[in-house]
């Protein structure tokens, strides 16, 4: 899924089964164009949580999320806001071993590194969809 901001900033997260009962590996990639740009591979989500996730993105692109609330994973947070009336915001939060690697010992220690993506409905609508169909293919 790639969740694609109007200004050019994206956070692209894959996931794939580790084992047959044990989390899933997201593979992320961050760019937040202004110089701040990683990867992670990390066990982060269950597979219920997984499809928690594309719920949640789905009933935002739809209207359907409280501003400001919060979906929260170990080391992975959603939050939605707006940035114009009806134009989702979502800020990704990177903890952990999803936080930037640059920042050495100092990521174990990192909770909510903040990405904010200026998205449209359509765009979260569709990167909630590509979500689902890659957890069914799976």
């Amino acid at each position: 899924m790639r969740l694609h901001s109007r200004t050019g900033a994206f956070v692209e997260l894959r996931a794939a089964p580790s084992s047959e009962t044990g989390p899933l590996v997201v593979e992320g990639t961050v760019d937040a164009l202004d110089g701040r740009a990683w990867m992670f591979r990390a066990e982060c989500l269950s597979g219920d949580e997984a499809r928690l996730l594309g719920d949640w993105l789905l009933r935002a692109a739809k209207g359907r999320v409280e501003l400001l609330e919060r979906l929260t994973f170990p080391a992975l947070s959603f939050t939605l806001d707006e940035h114009e009336y009806g134009q989702p915001r979502l800020i990704v939060g990177f903890s952990q071993d999803t936080a930037p690697s640059w920042l050495g010992e100092e990521r174990v220690l990192t909770f909510d590194y903040p990405v904010t993506l200026d998205l449209t409905p359509e765009s979260l609508e569709a990167a909630a969809v590509d979500w689902e169909r890659e957890l069914r293919a799976d």
